[in-house]
Parts: C-alpha cells; sequence; structure tokens
C-alpha cells in the first residue's frame, strides 16, 4: 500500500524499470500514457503536454503560462491516481511535487554514462565525445527545467530516498532493490499521510482551475479547508477576492475557503 515514484536520467531505462517493478508488486503503473487523459480533460493537445514535460522553461510571454498550465493540469491527474495507492510512477515529473509523503518512495535511476554515451553515438550517428556534451548539456536543461518549475533539482541526489547507478548493478537487482524497499515500514501508508496526500490533490486541483484566469495564485488545503493567495491591487481586491471564493467554493471536496490578495502591484521604495 505504497507509491513508488521513479525519476531516471536515462527515459528508457526509468520506464523499463517502472514496468517491470509494477508487475512485481503488482501495482499499477502510472506513464506518459496518462496524458491523452489529461488533454481530454483540460482540451490542451497531447503535444502540448509533452512539450511541457520537456522544454525549456521560456522565461515570459503566452509560452511560459502555457506551459505552466500544462504542468499544473498533468499534475493534478496525476495526483489524482496517487492518492489510491499501490502505483508506480515514472515520466511525470511527480517526483517533483510528491514531497514530504512519507508512504512515497522515490527513487533516481542512473544509467551507466558510457553505456548511455554510446547509445547516444549510436543513434545520432555523432563522435562518443559529441555524446558526452550532449549528455552534460542535457544534465543542465534538466536542472533549469526543474528549478524553473518547482524549485528543486531533479538532478540532486539528496532529492531522493534511493539512488541506483546502473553502473556497477544491472536491471533485475534494481528492481530487487526497490521492492524490498518499498516493503520497509517506513514507506507504509499511515493515517497523517494519507491525510497529507489528499491534502495535495485537493489544492492542485483548485490552482489548476484558478490558472486560467487567475495565473499568479498560491493555494494550500488542509483537510478541506483551502487557503488562495494571489496578488492584485487595492482597487480590485474585494472583487478579485470574491470571484476566487465563489469560483472554489461548489468544487469537490472543498469546505471552506480563504482568499488572501496582497497588493503586488508596486513595491515600496527602500
Amino acid at each position: 500500500m505504497s507509491i513508488i515514484i521513479i525519476s531516471s536520467d536515462s527515459t528508457e531505462k526509468g520506464e523499463e524499470i517502472a514496468h517491470k517493478t509494477a508487475q512485481a508488486l503488482d501495482y499499477a503503473c502510472l506513464g506518459r500514457e496518462l496524458l491523452p487523459v489529461v488533454a481530454d480533460q483540460y482540451g490542451i493537445p497531447t503535444d502540448k503536454l509533452e512539450w511541457a514535460l520537456e522544454a525549456s522553461p521560456p522565461s515570459w510571454g503566452r509560452s511560459a503560462g502555457l506551459q505552466r498550465r500544462c504542468l499544473a493540469y498533468i499534475q493534478t491527474t496525476t495526483l489524482g491516481e496517487l492518492v489510491k495507492d499501490n502505483r508506480v510512477c515514472h515520466g511525470l515529473a511527480a517526483h517533483l511535487y510528491v514531497v514530504g509523503i512519507s508512504h512515497a518512495l522515490r527513487v533516481r535511476i542512473l544509467a551507466d554514462p558510457a553505456e548511455q554515451a554510446r547509445e547516444i553515438s549510436k543513434r545520432g550517428s555523432v563522435p562518443l565525445e559529441k555524446a558526452r556534451r550532449l549528455m552534460d548539456r542535457q544534465r543542465k536543461l534538466r536542472q533549469r527545467w526543474s528549478l524553473t518549475h518547482y524549485q528543486l533539482n531533479e538532478t540532486d541526489p539528496s532529492q531522493y530516498d534511493l539512488v541506483i547507478s546502473l553502473s556497477q548493478i544491472n536491471t533485475d537487482e534494481a528492481i530487487k532493490i526497490i521492492v524490498q524497499t518499498a516493503g520497509y515500514r517506513r514507506f507504509a501508508p499511515m493515517t497523517y499521510s494519507l491525510r497529507c496526500m489528499e491534502d495535495a490533490e485537493l489544492a492542485c486541483r483548485v490552482r489548476a482551475g484558478l490558472l486560467e484566469t487567475f495565473p499568479n495564485v498560491k493555494v494550500r488545503a488542509e483537510g478541506g479547508t483551502v487557503i488562495v493567495e494571489t496578488k492584485g491591487t487595492r482597487q480590485n481586491k474585494l472583487k478579485k477576492a470574491a470571484a476566487i471564493k465563489e469560483q472554489v467554493q461548489n468544487m469537490e471536496g472543498v469546505d471552506y475557503v480563504e482568499v488572501h490578495v496582497k497588493n503586488g502591484l508596486f513595491k515600496k521604495a527602500p
């Protein structure tokens, strides 16, 4: 009754290990095949959702807002599945937003760099040295992507409960290690951790519902109470708070809504 979230510097290895781990535990496996569900629910083309998960973050403009919304929609649908437990998740960036949930085992898989460079070299018909430079560039891009959208560096091993290097450990052994670790009592669902997961799902669902109209909202949830923070002016503060409250109060799982509108238009002079 736990959740396993797998992140990897190799899409192929992460996907393979996620599927085989799910089979070993008789868990459901969540991956990019969830994106058509997100697309149907939010009216966003699947290719845009793929782009949001992979593209370098735009610094401003409509593209930045679209990427932010796409990621929120993916996160909401993913969390809606993860609250059911007994799930292995990969390829949906869940390692960056399922944080502080004690029954979620977060795993980082590090591919053998020599093997990875050979595969890139062969696939792209480029010299090994260029393949290594491409790997380093991709690692830096992922650092920037994760820091921009989630304020976490996904390449930092300290972000994970378990890090497995495939340089010395083969795939089958890695799966055994993950299965064994998931069985530790530390990762068993407790009432508190389950409630935290439900609060995270509710907060994300509310934020996803508000983003198109109110792009600068922050949302927290605690047992049915939803706290929304946003920016506004003195002139529109009450109107904006009322509009947000009206939109949120009828959402499933919401019992009470607090809205805090802060003046974010001007900064005080030093």
